[in-house]
């Protein structure tokens, strides 16, 4: 009894399983966020472009990415609710303000019933709604950017963001490396600061340097964690899956460049 029990308290604990690298998902979010940046600098229909370019991926690549069942149905609802809320961009600043909320609701409206139209016995029902919902989250995070594109503010916002974003990807390689994990994370959250911090300096961002480089850390650190949670997904294999995966991890901060607008002093729409 003692024997056995000596010989299980030295048994080595098991480790957990390495994290894969995967090159087109940390080549699809530095290119993304780069290009963004870029397009947003470019103007208001070059980002608009550059968005839809970003949603498509996401739409063909977001069932593979979770194996969801009803592939095609929700591949159309995904692209539908791109269409949506990009269909906002040819209205004014103040109608898109107003009517985001509306066209986010129709989105969410069109994926039940999309669920109601199923005639295969809607299995793993409770997994396909969830993930439905969390890929047009997303897709509306990178549609919040569309209201930015307007202002010089919400311009330097956005391009903040997405740049720190872009080299916080950087701290990806690490997997390739073998020193992936929370020294990656870190190596992601101070890229993603210093990024933010030296591009708020250079567009003259009316906030603290240390408020910006914050923002920039949120960035980095939360793109390379949805990376991260993703990298171990038994599906993660074929190149549309991982653009997606990628591409997600770029727009899923695109709600952070419009709080960082939003508390800009002098934007038109957010603190005085």
């Amino acid at each position: 009894m003692t024997s056995s029990a000596s010989a299980a308290g030295r048994a080595p604990r098991r480790s957990l399983a390495r994290r894969p690298w995967r090159a087109w998902v940390t080549a699809s979010a530095g290119l993304g966020a780069t290009v963004l940046a870029l397009a947003l600098l470019s103007g208001r229909w070059s980002f608009v472009a550059a968005m839809a370019v970003a949603m498509l991926l996401i739409a063909v690549g977001w069932v593979l990415l979770l194996g969801l069942p009803s592939p095609r149905g929700t591949t159309a609802v995904l692209a539908g609710a791109g269409v949506i809320l990009l269909g906002s961009s040819v209205l004014s600043q103040e109608l898109r303000e107003s009517l985001l909320p509306g066209a986010v609701a129709l989105a969410m409206i069109v994926e039940f019933i999309h669920q109601l139209a199923r005639r295969d016995g809607r299995p793993r029902l409770v997994e396909s709604v969830s993930a439905s919902i969390t890929g047009i989250a997303l897709l509306t995070s990178g549609a919040s950017v569309l209201l930015l594109a307007e202002s010089p503010e919400g311009v330097a916002g956005g391009v903040v963001v997405f740049g720190a974003v872009a080299l916080a990807s950087l701290a990806d390689l690490g997997l390739r490396y073998g020193s992936g994990g929370p020294i990656s994370g870190v190596v992601a959250l101070i890229l993603g600061a210093v990024g933010a911090g030296v591009l708020g300096a250079a567009f003259g961002i009316a906030l603290p340097v240390w408020f910006v480089a914050a923002a920039g850390a949120l960035a980095g650190g939360s793109s390379y964690a949805l990376r991260q949670a993703q990298s171990v997904l038994p599906t993660l294999f074929g190149r549309r899956a991982q653009l997606a995966s990628g591409v997600a991890s770029v727009l899923a901060t695109g709600v952070l460049a419009y709080a960082l607008t939003w508390l800009t002093p002098g934007w038109p729409h957010g603190l005085s």
